[in-house]
């Protein structure tokens, strides 16, 4: 896969994801919004950036370095972006982050990351 499609693989998969786990997904009609889904749950609305990793990123020991903003531009501003859901290659499954302006972090299945990997109780 191109990374173009890995990107849509990601977003699909995790809004297919979030419907088996009982929300409601909406997508924008267009790529220039600085959000790739919503997610509503009992009236709650969450907006998602949504990245694909791959098995080849940056690695440091066992976890894999991560940078969160758009290209040419500033990180994701809390007030357009709630949360991150991270597809991980290596692990097949999401890291699911409450966006806090973070810009870098090394996600693992063994350092403070490990309870945001498929857990979509975080969202609320």
């Amino acid at each position: 896969m191109n990374g173009n499609q890995k990107g849509c693989f990601a977003e699909y998969h995790f809004a297919t994801t979030a419907i088996k786990r009982g929300f409601n997904v909406s997508m924008p009609l267009l790529d220039s919004s600085m959000y790739d889904c919503i997610l509503e749950k009992n009236g709650k609305l969450f907006k998602f950036q949504v990245k694909y990793l791959g098995a080849n990123r940056y690695k440091h020991g066992r976890s894999t370095q991560v940078t969160l903003k758009r290209t040419g531009n500033p990180s994701y501003d809390p007030n357009y972006v709630d949360y991150f859901a991270l597809w991980s290659e290596e692990y097949k499954g999401f890291f699911i982050l409450k966006n806090e302006g973070q810009k870098t972090l090394r996600l693992s299945l063994y350092n403070k990351y490990k309870d945001n990997f498929n857990n979509f109780a975080l969202i609320s």
